[in-house]
């Protein structure tokens, strides 16, 4: 129940472990994850999981210019006025807009957060200090195993979140979520959770791009999968087996405006953690090809979803990112390079303590961090205290 109007930000974190279903130490078993990581610079991974997840990404270069125009007069009245273009190149509008600013109705979950050291899920010494960890438990029809999540693009009272993840059954599912005063995030509303569209394989990368398509990780099946706005089904998988991208993508997102790399679409690889840059353009039909996928550096522990965060948060001394490591049982902080891809040795645990940690989407209205688990109780994690980006 968002009103227009005004609002804060915040941020908090989960927990450790193996991406089981991808089988370790998670509780649901769906696919075949099976990991042997070495936080050395390559990781390698044998996974049994019983829900697979292998995921080597490819990144891509989306270009999008965003023009806003904005005429004012004023006479005791304001007129507005806004073009967006987009076009693609190497940089992507990813059609969010937040200039409009809201004021949140606050409203009480069934189910109130609860502070994650109850759960062993436990922020850093590092940056404990400026952020809190909430864990708002798991959502009783979402299938497990969970992948990824994003907030719905034109409406901010409902998650996205992937059940069934890395099988052939998975869907994206609409939940009706509450948010305080400060708009942040506090949990399931109770009402019915609904699908909401077909998401075969869907893993820990759910995030819209240009032209409010809806971009997905594709596990195992090393795929990128695209829905336009509006479709309950995958409209365009393409194989990135043809672009050499090593199997099998666990995260992607774009860049946010205001990044070194703004635009691109980055994707990452589970369990190896080779992370690629993609450049896109358009099909002709709405959606997007991909031109070509370059390799820039590989990550450690397993990635899976991961949101770019910028230095004006506490503990970031430049821009970087929030990863999501799923073979590690962690979330990692890394500092941004001039191409917004991490700089691997400036990787610091954030969160530890999580059993196959999967997604990750910052929120637009109030900077929360918000990741899922893959088994491991199937939870939905808010963290508290990040200031959301540019959108």
């Amino acid at each position: 129940m968002l009103l227009l109007t005004a609002c804060p930000g915040g941020g908090g974190e989960d927990a450790a472990g193996d991406e089981v279903g991808e089988s370790g130490d998670s509780e649901d078993t769906e696919g075949s994850e099976s990991e042997s990581e070495s936080e050395s610079g390559s990781s390698s991974s044998s996974d049994s999981e019983s829900d697979t997840d292998t995921d080597t990404s490819s990144e891509t270069a989306t270009d999008t210019e965003s023009s806003s125009e904005t005429d004012t007069e004023s006479e005791s009245s304001t007129e507005t006025d806004t073009d967006t273009d987009t076009e693609s190149g190497s940089e992507t509008d990813t059609g969010t807009d937040t200039d409009t600013p809201f004021e949140c109705d606050p409203v009480e979950p069934p189910v109130p957060p609860v502070d994650c050291a109850d759960a062993g899920i436990l922020l850093t010494d590092e940056f404990a200090p400026f952020y809190e960890c909430f864990d708002l438990g798991s959502l009783p029809t979402v299938p497990s195993n969970w992948g990824g999540l994003t907030v719905k693009i034109d409406d901010p009272n409902v998650l996205l979140i992937g059940g069934s993840a890395n099988t052939a059954n998975g869907q994206l599912y609409s939940v009706e979520i509450t948010r305080d005063e400060g708009c942040h995030v506090t949990g399931w509303a109770g009402t019915p959770i609904e699908p909401f569209a077909e998401a075969a394989f869907n893993d820990g990368g759910v995030t819209y791009g240009p032209d409010d398509v809806l971009f997905l990780a594709r596990w195992p099946n090393n795929e990128l999968g695209q829905q336009a706005l509006g479709s309950v089904t995958t409209d365009k998988i393409i194989d990135l087996d043809t672009f050499m991208i090593t199997p099998s993508p666990g995260g992607l997102n774009f860049v946010p405006p205001g990044f070194a790399g703004e635009g691109q679409l980055k994707l990452v690889s589970w369990s190896g953690g080779e992370w690629y840059t993609l450049e896109l353009a358009p099909d002709g039909n709405g959606l997007f090809d991909i031109v070509s996928a370059t390799l820039e550096t590989q990550i450690v522990g397993g990635p899976e979803g991961f949101v770019h965060i910028g230095a004006d948060n506490p503990g970031f001394p430049v821009d970087g990112l929030l990863v999501s490591e799923y073979s590690a049982g962690t979330l990692a902080a890394y500092d941004a390079d001039d191409n917004g891809d991490p700089v691997v040795d400036s990787r610091r645990d954030f969160v530890t303590g999580l059993t196959g940690a999967e997604g990750a989407y910052l929120d637009a209205l109030s900077g929360d961090f918000l990741f899922t688990t893959f088994g491991g109780g199937n939870r939905l994690i808010a963290i508290r205290g990040f200031t959301p980006n540019p959108q």
